[in-house]
């Protein structure tokens, strides 16, 4: 499995998805991992957020706005050895069901994103890629 390792952010990602790093002028970055199908995942530091289950819940109630019917599931699972709480959020658009897993972390003083989707025309291979990443997601303080 290749491994991307800058800025402190180190995760394994499966072969043959693309990687892309965006830097705003202000020096904000982003990164996305797309997969061959339709599966991704976006890591991105939103800065000193105190309260990482609110986050998670302001984010879901944006995707409520664009999908009202979505049902989520409040879940908690450890990325980088830290707790992050989130949902898992499926809706149906254009007869696709889809899967949007919103996760924080704390990473020092900062709460970073990372939110995860796949589709059920995703293979299984895509799904168990997007948890091996998030598992072995590291941040360096």
């Amino acid at each position: 499995m290749p491994w991307y390792d800058k800025d402190g952010l180190k995760f394994h990602y499966p072969e043959g998805w693309a990687v892309e790093r965006e830097t705003d002028e202000e020096g904000n970055w982003q990164v996305s991992i797309q997969s061959p199908e339709s599966a991704f995942v976006l890591i991105k530091p939103v800065g000193p957020i105190e309260d990482l289950e609110e986050a998670a819940e302001v984010t879901l109630d944006a995707l409520r706005e664009d999908y009202p019917d979505l049902e989520e599931e409040e879940v908690e699972e450890l990325i980088g050895g830290a707790r992050a709480p989130g949902y898992d959020a499926t809706f149906t658009s254009l007869d696709i069901v889809t899967t949007c897993q919103i996760r924080f972390v704390r990473a020092g003083d900062d709460a970073v994103l990372v939110m995860s989707q796949y589709s059920d025309m995703d293979s299984d291979d895509c799904q168990d890629g997007l948890e091996r990443l998030r598992r072995s997601l590291s941040f360096a303080v």
